[in-house]
């Protein structure tokens, strides 16, 4: 298996907690940065400097607000309640056997952080394009947008290293549950593969029993 026998549940553990810390730091850059770009426009009519054209039109408010939102939800209040849970485990004050980190929870959790790859990707891409945009119809470096732009800036490698840190723990978490054949879907996972040897229509061997269950092994989370 190599990679994948990595992905013990100990392992995957520590790298969400410290994948989820550095994406709740990385969410004060998309919101706080893109707040600050609203705000540093001295331009009193323009409220979201994103698509902005020659005669200063500026598209709708969506555009600015979608990010904030986004990384709010997700990167903050989401990341908060699975940082609290999982240390909680950590100092055991929860349990692994709880709802909270059964196998349909941990399908869920895995889902989330696919789907917020995908939602903080199109953040990225409506402040990178709007930015673009906004500077290639007028002087981002000119007194009005200067301080507005380098807000933007930061708010773009916020969401940028987020979409990717997002598809990594995603990744991870997929492949976890695949290793475990904890995906109702899908067959194959290493968990869930058989030795052709204590099988086959030629083989002596009497079948293996599944062991008893053992309180003391590591659970998934």
């Amino acid at each position: 298996m190599g990679i994948l026998d990595m992905l013990n549940p100990a392992l995957v553990l520590k790298l969400r907690l410290i994948v989820y810390g550095i994406l709740i730091f990385f969410s004060f850059f998309i919101f706080v940065g893109t707040a600050v770009m609203k705000d540093k426009v001295d331009i009193d009519y323009i409220t979201c400097p994103l698509y902005l054209s020659r005669n200063y039109k500026s598209g709708p408010d969506s555009n600015c607000d979608y990010p904030m939102a986004i990384s709010i939800i997700f990167q903050l209040l989401y990341l908060l309640f699975r940082m609290g849970t999982l240390v909680l485990v950590l100092l055991g004050k929860f349990t692994a056997d709880m709802v909270l980190f059964s196998d349909l929870a941990e399908l869920v959790y895995v889902i989330v952080d696919l789907s917020a790859f995908f939602l903080i990707f199109i953040a990225a891409c409506i402040l990178s394009a709007g930015t673009n945009e906004t500077c290639d119809h007028i002087d981002c470096n000119s007194k009005y947008f200067e301080d507005s732009y380098s807000a933007s800036k930061a708010a773009q490698a916020g969401a940028w290293i987020s979409t990717f840190l997002w598809l990594f723990i995603g990744i991870c978490g997929f492949l976890t549950l695949w290793r475990a054949g904890k995906i109702p879907f899908l067959s194959g996972g290493g968990a869930a593969k058989s030795d052709p040897s204590t099988t086959g229509p030629d083989s002596n061997q009497p079948p293996m029993e599944t062991p008893p269950y053992n309180p003391d092994d590591p659970p998934k989370y």
